[in-house]
């Protein structure tokens, strides 16, 4: 779902527009049971937990003087307040006008207090018995749920600098690295640890951007055989895998960029997905792939990558260690 299609309830769920859609088809069936005088509570918002009604039960009944259950095909709303009428009540309300007489539009003071949000503070759980206000929306996603103050972090941000490790959780019990977009907020939040911070790669400028090539290569026909002596297998990867890769036929005069592109189609990495750096490891070596504008149409032979060669692609953004000054 894209965000267009999340839709926020009164009782603070995030709903996606199928859903809500079904939900509301269910207030009709319940409009309808009212006016049958039965009572079928089938449209509460659907989130686990909640019983909530997608609409306020006082919406369901006639604004005007008789107080009557609304009828799904029967009902007006009349524009200037917004308040909801049958037909008769409606009619007699607004002397047959589309709008209320002056100074008589409905105030509706509703007898049910909503749901408000939580505001209460969240402990901090960088450190026990801590009672400081947490960072909030730290850290970023797809990293621990572990909310931390600006106190814990920066004793965790000392340890690290005596020590040589890179930015991680200050909960004792996790001690995850952060990513790379928590270590940029960190390094907004503590400007006075610039020095710090400038010893990481904290940038993702591997993107699909990187691979685009406008120009035009020449297309060699060859027989059947010299093309399959063209052919070698390598292993391709994410840095984060413990399987060892998986194997990647190419030829070894097609180009860098070619080969990256065909890794990212057969690892499902998408053109959004952020890319932190490429690798190559050979016999064991583990170094930087340099994918850039100047690379991308050199080919395979020409940067000796061979049945030998492992490309791994970081898509974790773990900071790596400081590099030694």
């Amino acid at each position: 779902m894209v965000n267009a299609d999340i839709l926020r309830t009164a009782c603070h769920h995030d709903v996606c527009q199928h859903c809500y859609d079904m939900a509301s088809r269910n207030e009709t069936r319940q409009i309808r049971a009212l006016d049958l005088k039965e009572f079928q509570r089938e449209d509460v918002v659907p989130a686990l937990g909640c019983s909530e009604l997608m609409v306020d039960e006082e919406d369901l009944v006639c604004e005007g003087p008789c107080k009557q259950p609304l009828v799904f095909d029967k009902t007006i709303i009349i524009p200037c307040c917004g308040a909801k009428m049958c037909e008769d009540c409606g009619t007699k309300w607004t002397n047959g006008r589309d709008f209320c007489d002056a100074g008589k539009c409905v105030v509706k003071e509703s007898s049910k207090k909503k749901k408000a949000p939580d505001m209460s503070r969240q402990p901090c759980m960088g450190s026990m018995s801590c009672e400081q206000e947490v960072l909030r929306n730290f850290p970023s996603e797809f990293e621990c749920d572990h909310d931390v103050c600006v106190q814990c972090i920066g004793t965790m941000l000392d340890e690290c600098e005596k020590s040589g490790k890179s930015p991680m959780c200050p909960a004792k019990t996790c001690g995850i690295p952060y990513r790379c977009e928590s270590v940029l907020a960190l390094a907004a939040q503590f400007p006075e640890r610039k020095g710090f911070f400038s010893k990481f790669t904290l940038q993702a400028k591997f993107s699909m951007q990187t691979l685009r090539d406008d120009s035009i290569s020449n297309v060699l026909h060859g027989s059947l055989n010299a093309m399959t002596g063209q052919k070698f297998s390598l292993k391709i990867g994410q840095c984060d895998d413990d399987d060892g890769g998986m194997p990647l036929e190419y030829v070894r005069g097609g180009s860098l960029g070619d080969l990256i592109r065909e890794i990212r189609r057969v690892l499902k990495i998408f053109a959004t997905d952020k890319i932190y750096g490429y690798y190559r490891v050979d016999d064991g070596k583990k170094k930087t792939l340099d994918v850039s504008k100047e690379t991308i149409r050199s080919s395979c032979a020409a940067l000796n990558i061979n049945e030998n060669t492992t490309i791994l692609v970081d898509t974790t953004g773990i900071v790596a260690r400081p590099k030694k000054q």
